[in-house]
């Protein structure tokens, strides 16, 4: 079995590839330079050199690819339109055509939770949940146009898609941007840290992709989490512990936090800063929006159970 991977060498790719080694897999990856080209090499995965952008030059290179992994992305939150089209609905588009093309058996597509992101709570909602008429960021309404791309196809290769919450585990970027924010005196909580929120350790996101290698019905659509919901201030809190830092006590009642966040963005947009803005309202909804989802699909279809539990995670974490 030969199976192509994009964003290899990123946080979750490097995860899945370690997973897929465990099997008698061939891997081959896209590298966008030299260091990440040297980078698959070392995880021993054939590197092919390109990028989402210039598909056409390197698609020839999909002859004979059985399944095709695309975990790449731009995994950001705020930026012009443009770039979150070009980088994920249009480079997803172009990508599954070329896989197509080349008769790949199996597409499976790294979306997110975010795709169903826009004020309301998400309590125990499944995959037959709406989506939205706008998710509350830029980078959800990409990858929701990617997933409804993706559905509208008509044809014999397998579609899957995955959509992972929060991820974390071992050397994730989010808890230094968390801890930044701490130091600086720029982090607190809203409305006390109350809400629900569901998480996936990142070995986990990585089994279910091994899974739907081998399973899964075409254009089905699979939430992966822990399976185990807490609260925001309760996960964080304990995530935050593994650096050694005890969050400050500081809230803001969640009203207040998107007036703030509304005319920061407005300023932002207005005057066209480079700079992230403090807060979004994608950041208010990521720690004050309600999140429970039903994965008794991906339970039942894929075999899914969660490999490492969040105590060995931690303890992952504070090995570090």
């Amino acid at each position: 079995m030969k199976i192509f991977i994009t964003g290899g060498t990123g946080f979750l790719g490097q995860h899945v590839i370690k997973r897929l080694q465990k099997e008698s897999f061939q891997l081959v990856g896209l590298a966008r330079s030299e260091n990440s080209s040297s980078t698959l090499k070392n995880l021993q995965v054939e590197p092919i050199l390109g990028s989402l952008e210039n598909i056409d030059e390197w698609k020839h290179t999909l002859k004979n690819i059985d399944i095709l992994i695309h975990c790449a992305a731009p995994v950001e939150f705020w930026g012009p339109w443009q770039k979150f089209e070009n980088g994920i609905v249009t480079a997803t588009e172009n990508l599954y055509i070329a896989a197509k093309e080349h008769n790949i058996k199996r597409f499976i597509f790294i979306s997110s939770e975010s795709v169903l992101q826009d004020k309301k709570s998400l309590v125990d909602v499944d995959e037959t949940e709406a989506y939205p008429t706008e998710p509350n960021s830029y980078y959800g309404k990409s990858k929701m146009l990617a997933e409804q791309f993706i559905l509208a196809q008509n044809d014999e290769m397998t579609s899957i898609i995955l959509r992972p919450t929060f991820i974390w585990g071992k050397g994730m970027t989010a808890l230094d941007t968390i801890t930044g924010k701490i130091k600086s005196k720029d982090f607190m909580w809203i409305d006390h840290g109350k809400s629900l929120l569901e998480m996936v350790h990142v070995d986990n996101v990585a089994e279910s992709i091994y899974l739907a290698c081998k399973k899964g019905k075409n254009k089905a659509i699979y939430f992966v989490t822990d399976d185990n919901p807490q609260s925001v201030k309760e996960f964080l809190t304990k995530l935050i512990a593994t650096k050694g830092i005890i969050p400050p006590k500081k809230n803001i009642p969640k009203g207040l936090a998107n007036f703030l966040a509304t005319i920061i963005e407005n300023v932002w947009k207005l005057f066209n800063l480079k700079k992230d803005p403090p807060i979004t309202k994608f950041d208010v909804a990521f720690v004050a929006m309600d999140r429970k989802y039903n994965i008794s699909k991906i339970k039942n279809e894929l075999d899914y159970k969660s490999i490492i539990t969040e105590s060995e995670g931690l303890k992952m974490m504070n090995a570090e």
